[in-house]
């Protein structure tokens, strides 16, 4: 489960999700937050995918 935290920093709002260290963005409203959180977190798993990927393969060739 991943759990999205949002909440007012001045004139925006902050969004993070806590299961995901630096994944955090920002938005005008509650609703742009969230979306450039889903996007933020899509972000992050493909770069975790990506990063599992490549130690798979430096382990193949050692």
């Amino acid at each position: 489960m991943i759990t999205f935290k949002i909440e007012r920093d001045g004139d925006e709002f902050h969004s993070w999700v806590p299961e995901l260290p630096g994944c955090h963005t920002h938005g005008k409203t509650v609703a742009e937050a969230l979306e450039n959180l889903k996007d933020a977190v899509q972000l992050y798993l493909e770069v975790l995918m990506e990063e599992e990927i490549a130690k798979q393969s430096l382990e193949l060739v050692e």
